[in-house]
């Protein structure tokens, strides 16, 4: 195992941060599989399976086994990590900016577009590396404009030629779900099956630039963008993996998460060992088109009548909110219904504020939609 320090530029004099990366295998053998954790420095779960998932790795590097080269970012903001407010880590958004942590990463294919112009069509169309590079080259050339500017890009440069991309979240209280582009459908399907996922939320482009689609989404834009290049195939299959709910964080379940991993890293032929068989599970996929976002329609005390992981109908009952001065009790009710995989945990909510998120099986005019 190979570690990495790359320093950020200061926030503030006498302030410098440096972004850890751990590297097995070797560049250029087998494929490249990228894995971060913590780019909301606030959801620890992915932390820690990162944590077994490398004692995996070093142990499988001694015995020879690593057939590709598997890059592990366990903490992938530090700035995030370092907001600290009341005892209390507050890594979602960025305190000098306001910008959630997981938006506004740079667009590789308006980035590239005019350098891939350059080069014969056969070479962007036939060889994926030429796209690989040219990403590259575009984020060194980047100015770092502010240290979380630097962070983003240091992000992609680990990840962007990369072949599977995975990154480690977890929502407040929520089940396993999982985040991907409809066109690794079937190989996102395999993912949950390893990963023990029954959720599958497909989108294409949900906005606002988060990092698995920085990574995954330019190969789809440069093909639809140029007539010539219609035939690019997509070059990486990125994902982002919801590991339960912020307070889900124990040795059991991130060892056994880890192992997971381990496996379907196995079955990918980036570890020796022989391939597990796919296991026998269903797995629900969800248009990210069919999804909303309950508000609270009232502020006070919150009482869940539906968990995550159960099925509501439009219209239904889902929670109650009590106002204990005026003993008002208003009922907050689903949208198009579907499936809670998401919800609140603080027992008290002000007006607007999110409180479930629902997917169902067909998409509707305003489905869809990020969280804040």
């Amino acid at each position: 195992m190979k570690i990495k320090h790359h320093n950020l530029p200061e926030h503030a004099p006498g302030g410098q941060r440096q972004l850890t990366s751990f590297h097995f295998g070797r560049p250029g053998e087998g494929e490249k599989i990228y894995l971060q954790a913590g780019l909301h420095a606030d959801e620890l779960p992915g932390m820690l399976v990162l944590h077994y998932l490398k004692r995996l790795l070093s142990q499988a590097e001694r015995r020879a086994e690593i057939q590709s080269e598997i890059i592990v970012v366990p903490m992938a903001n530090p700035p995030g990590m370092a907001q600290v407010v009341l005892n209390g880590g507050v890594g979602r958004f960025d305190l000098v900016s306001g910008r959630n942590f997981n938006r506004d990463f740079p667009d590789l294919a308006r980035l590239t577009r005019q350098h891939l112009l350059s080069l014969p069509v056969e070479a962007v169309v036939n060889d994926p590396q030429s796209v690989r590079n040219a990403m590259t080259g575009a984020l060194n050339a980047l100015p770092a404009i502010s240290e979380v500017a630097a962070l983003r890009r240091q992000l992609l440069l680990l990840a962007c030629d990369a072949d599977l991309v995975m990154d480690l979240h977890c929502d407040d209280q929520a089940i396993l779900h999982l985040y991907a582009d409809p066109a690794w459908r079937d190989a996102a399907d395999i993912l949950a099956r390893f990963m023990d996922i029954g959720t599958v939320l497909l989108s294409a482009d949900s906005g606002g630039g988060s990092f698995d689609e920085a990574c995954g989404l330019p190969w789809r834009r440069l093909a639809a963008g140029h007539e010539a290049w219609r035939q690019l195939k997509p070059g990486c299959m990125a994902v982002t993996v919801e590991l339960r709910g912020q307070q889900d964080v124990s040795h059991a379940l991130a060892s056994a998460d880890a192992e997971r991993l381990y496996r379907y890293l196995q079955y990918r032929g980036a570890i020796a060992g022989g391939a597990p068989a796919i296991p026998e599970r269903e797995t629900v996929m969800l248009p990210f088109s069919a999804g909303e976002i309950v508000s609270a329609p009232a502020s006070g005390i919150l009482l869940l009548l539906r968990q995550p992981g159960e099925w509501v109908g439009a219209d239904e009952v889902v929670a109650e909110i009590i106002d204990p001065l005026t003993d008002t009790v208003k009922a907050v009710r689903a949208g198009a219904g579907g499936q809670i995989y998401a919800c609140r945990r603080a027992p008290f909510v002000t007006l607007g504020a999110e409180i479930m998120k629902i997917a169902g099986k067909t998409p509707y005019e305003g489905g869809g939609g990020l969280a804040a």
